[in-house]
């Protein structure tokens, strides 16, 4: 029907309480008819998952999700172990198969409007790198390192191309269908270093205005570069992302992962959107900016 929306939001985390009371307090009624396009980092913890989904897809008439690297976490949960799940790749799968039950969309599907949308999975290499001075580059900084268990078929450093490869069996469908023009791609991961330029330039910019804000003392510096003990780009995402966009063509790109809401235009005929939700924590220091809420998506802006 016409009236019918698309909204998006991403990097949930309800294993943090509020986080689950957010999802819980989403109208039982108003979104019926609507469609959502959740971009990956729910929770490592699959029964907390199976229920989010599940309440997101009887608050909305279609859901969309791709998994995040949270979800991939694995070490040390006995839920994991109990289903007999040893490794990330396997944990992925297992993720999919529960979305086909549920009732959740993880391949591309046409909404009622006509928008074509396309979930993209994705994990992170180095192709996103840019180093900074006196920031570490080093995977171990990350929780990632620790908590994801990967295989010898698939090790760390092809997980990327693995999960991107993932993504081929559905372009081959959407390039015969050239006659949809409106489409949504979704990735938990950033697609471009473009992009992680543009993201990186938008944050200096919040910072610099921050610093000017608190009259640019020395403590206040500190404060404000506090969140850069580690370099974010070596784990942004992979530009292998990038080779599907061009050949998808999408009006709209939205994406998660770095947990600081925006919209991004890097010159390629693309509007990137970031909605996440965030931790509680975030969103109380002003990191993640109001209004929290989901997002809802406008294909005829420019």
């Amino acid at each position: 029907m016409s009236d019918e929306k698309i909204y998006t939001i991403s990097d949930l985390h309800v294993d943090d309480d509020e986080n689950m009371k957010w999802v819980e307090k989403l109208s039982n009624d108003k979104y019926l008819n609507d469609t959502v396009i959740i971009a990956g980092d729910v929770t490592h913890v699959l029964s907390k998952l199976v229920h989010t989904l599940k309440l997101f897809k009887s608050k909305f008439k279609d859901v969309y999700y791709c998994p995040g690297n949270h979800e991939l976490w694995t070490k040390s949960l006995r839920e994991d172990e109990e289903l007999q799940i040893y490794n990330s790749i396997e944990k992925f799968h297992y993720i999919l198969e529960i979305c086909d039950d549920i009732g959740i969309h993880t391949r591309p599907g046409v909404t009622s409007q006509g928008v074509t949308i396309v979930p993209l999975y994705g994990w992170y290499d180095d192709s996103l790198h840019m180093p900074v001075p006196n920031i570490e580059s080093d995977l171990q900084l990350w929780t990632d390192y620790y908590r994801c268990q990967w295989t010898d078929e698939v090790p760390q450093r092809e997980a990327a191309k693995y999960f991107v490869n993932l993504n081929e069996q559905h372009l081959s469908s959407l390039n015969k269908n050239k006659s949809n023009s409106k489409i949504i791609t979704f990735s938990h991961f950033l697609t471009s270093k473009k992009l992680m330029q543009a993201y990186r330039s938008e944050m200096s910019r919040r910072r610099q205005k921050w610093l000017e804000s608190q009259n640019n003392t020395p403590q206040n510096e500190e404060i404000a570069s506090g969140t850069l003990t580690a370099n974010f780009s070596l784990v942004a995402g992979t530009e292998l992302l990038d080779e599907q966009l061009k050949l998808i063509k999408p009006q709209i790109h939205i994406f998660g992962h770095s947990h600081r809401k925006m919209i991004l235009d890097i010159g390629d005929g693309i509007k990137y959107i970031n909605n996440p939700l965030g931790y509680t924590r975030e969103r109380e220091n002003g990191l993640i900016e109001p209004p929290h809420e989901l997002y809802e998506i406008n294909l005829m802006e420019k």
